[in-house]
């Protein structure tokens, strides 16, 4: 059975609804690691997640303000040093397992599975609808056109019994089920990349040294979009602005990160004298974003 971890930022009525849905699955988790990014400003306490039956829970405080994949990276370090070297899966905590038996379905499909695989699963909306939880990147400036959708459902499904896996370029880190142990040096997601692109960035790195990167929308979760956390959208917008801009640097051409610049730009200034906040929090991303990456991890590799 994998562990289950789940990277919380004031989120704890998320996370209390998703470790119900934990302690009910037919198949148990290794463990639920939660790792807490408000330390300060909404601590998590053990009181606050009782892991029901014979759910076992773990809580890592993490550091204040720290984006999703220093999260993740902190969960990886802390079931590191406790000598695990199995699978992990990344749950959003605002995603939900309706069907129950999720973690039983999933332990059959990753015994077959290659250890140096990334695996994602299906994201389904409180309405339904088929999320967009991984893609593919194509050459030219729409080069995240091409995403899941219900026709690549079909293709799976149609694949054999019980469905099979869409080879991807890129999956969401919502629901994502890696082994980082299986990589060398271990996998880690750059935190370069504080919200947003962080899984798009670890799966094409770790696709250009030979790991499989796979879609299986036969299992899919429940994704409650806006639960899981509360940030201030100015602050939203200058990390995601960021993010959006050095992953341009790191994997698409120059002329695609200077188009792009430039139309956001352009978009920025019409809309200032509107969106005054807003619009100072993009420039201020398009500034840092021209700086030189934050010094990595060394599983990351160098910056172009």
């Amino acid at each position: 059975m994998p562990v289950v971890l789940s990277v919380a930022y004031h989120s704890l009525d998320a996370l209390q609804q998703l470790g119900r849905d934990l302690a009910r699955q037919s198949l148990l988790p290794f463990c639920w690691l939660v790792v807490d990014n408000s330390p300060e400003s909404a601590p998590l306490r053990p009181g606050d997640l009782t892991a029901a039956g014979d759910l076992q829970l773990e809580l890592v405080t993490g550091r204040e303000r720290d984006g999703f994949g220093s999260g993740c990276n902190r969960g990886f370090e802390h079931l590191a040093r406790r000598g695990w070297g199995g699978w992990i899966w990344l749950l959003n905590p605002d995603t939900a397992l309706p069907a129950g038996d999720e973690l039983e379905r999933l332990s059959l499909t990753l015994a077959q599975l290659p250890p140096r695989a990334l695996l994602g699963t299906a994201v389904r909306s409180g309405s339904g609808e088929l999320e967009p939880s991984g893609g593919w990147i194509d050459p030219g400036l729409d080069f995240r056109r091409r995403r899941v959708g219900e026709a690549a459902l079909a293709t799976a499904v149609s694949a054999g019994s019980g469905g099979g896996t869409v080879q991807l370029d890129w999956l969401s880190g919502c629901s994502l089920v890696i082994r980082p142990s299986a990589h060398i040096p271990p996998a880690r997601f750059d935190p370069a990349f504080p919200l947003y692109y962080e899984d798009m960035d670890l799966c094409l790195r770790l696709a250009a040294s030979g790991a499989p990167v796979l879609w299986w929308p036969v299992l899919a979760v429940t994704h409650q979009r806006g639960a899981g956390s509360q940030t201030p959208s100015e602050r939203r917008q200058q990390l995601s602005t960021l993010s959006y801009l050095r992953f341009l640097r790191r994997h698409r051409p120059g002329w695609v990160l200077a188009l792009r610049s430039l139309r956001l730009l352009l978009m920025t200034l019409v809309r200032l004298p509107g969106r005054p906040k807003r619009g100072w929090a993009t420039l201020v991303a398009m500034a840092e974003a021209m700086a030189p990456f934050p010094r990595a991890d060394p599983a990351v590799p160098p910056r172009r």
